[in-house]
């Protein structure tokens, strides 16, 4: 195979890697999004624990409109930053009742390497 060919086929590898991660996170926060409309009786007895009942439904319509704005190019900084911002709330709630933050890390991790690293470049 030519020089020529591998360097055409970078940037549809890294378009597609984009793409599988932006499914990866819309499978993560599409699911618990949904769970927090429906009331699913696990989210309610951690928002209860956590005492964050009323907010519930606010933190779930705010992670599919920063979802929606990530998965549009022209407002996918402005749906990483809310994503990340939501993600920071729940470490912080996470770390004072002293629960694991690793998945939590782990979505901001991965959500900013798609962006700077993976993210394909005009």
């Amino acid at each position: 195979m030519t020089e020529q060919s591998e360097i055409n086929k970078s940037p549809l590898i890294q378009r597609i890697s984009f793409i599988t991660l932006l499914v990866v996170i819309a499978a993560i926060f599409i699911p618990t999004a949904v769970m927090k409309f429906t009331n699913a009786e696990q989210v309610v007895a951690n928002f209860s624990k956590w005492d964050l009942v009323k907010w519930k439904n606010v933190i779930g319509a705010m992670e599919l409109v920063g979802l929606v704005l990530l998965l549009i190019p022209k407002t996918n900084l402005v749906g990483a930053l809310i994503l990340t911002s939501i993600m920071f709330g729940a470490i912080y709630t996470h770390l004072t009742h002293a629960e694991p933050i690793f998945f939590n890390v782990a979505i901001v991790v991965v959500i900013w390497i798609n962006y700077f690293f993976v993210k394909p470049k005009k």
